[in-house]
């Protein structure tokens, strides 16, 4: 159905494997805002991310929330980490602009974005590093507050809310620091489960 050939950037960093499934998986928590920034009129955002990042990006009814939140997910799929960061550029992109309009606790201000995503907890792991030393590094590089949550369950894919804020430059180096943990990880046995399990529930049943 979705041929390649004017894909460009497709083409070449291919290696040969069209017909692999889309590994690399990102989960976020989107507020009411942030999810209609990204859908945009008519879905011509989010149509449009997908088709200049060669991602699948979806996300969850409106009625269909995390537990304890009243935030939809939206998961984004794709051949690489390096699309996935591009997606991930796209919606801090989105979060700014927000943020001049409709500043709020959902997705920050203009000195501070905010974000939240979903981290398998094995992924986690990587981005806590050995006594912290990981995190400590990436909170002095990039400026940003990270706070991790414990996870939700047991085992590697149980997940943990990993939220960041800080300017857009902080939030985007934080997101590719994880993005790397999770893409590390996307040959485990777990991996797919975890990839395509959104954990929602029905809005109002807060888990």
């Amino acid at each position: 159905m979705e041929k390649s050939d004017g894909a460009g950037a497709g083409a070449s960093s291919g290696g040969g494997k069209r017909a692999a499934p889309m590994q690399c998986t990102l989960k976020f928590l989107a507020p009411e805002v942030m999810a209609a920034a990204v859908i945009g009129k008519g879905g011509a955002v989010i149509a449009a991310m997908r088709t200049s990042c060669s991602a699948k990006i979806v996300l969850t009814e409106h009625s269909e929330v995390y537990p304890q939140t009243d935030c939809r997910v939206l998961t984004a799929q794709a051949n690489s980490e390096e699309a996935l960061n591009e997606v991930s550029k796209q919606i801090v992109a989105k979060i700014g602009e927000l943020v001049k309009t409709t500043a709020s606790d959902a997705v920050g201000t203009e000195g501070e974005l905010k974000i939240r995503m979903l981290v398998p907890r094995a992924a986690v792991g990587g981005v806590i590093g050995k006594g912290g030393a990981s995190i400590k590094h990436i909170r002095e590089t990039s400026g940003a507050k990270i706070s991790i949550t414990e996870p939700a369950g047991s085992g590697p894919g149980a997940e943990q809310l990993v939220a960041v804020a800080g300017s857009a430059e902080a939030v985007e180096f934080v997101l590719e620091q994880v993005n790397q943990q999770i893409q590390m990880l996307n040959g485990e046995a777990w991996f797919s489960t975890w990839a395509s399990t959104p954990g929602v529930v029905k809005a109002g049943q807060g888990g």
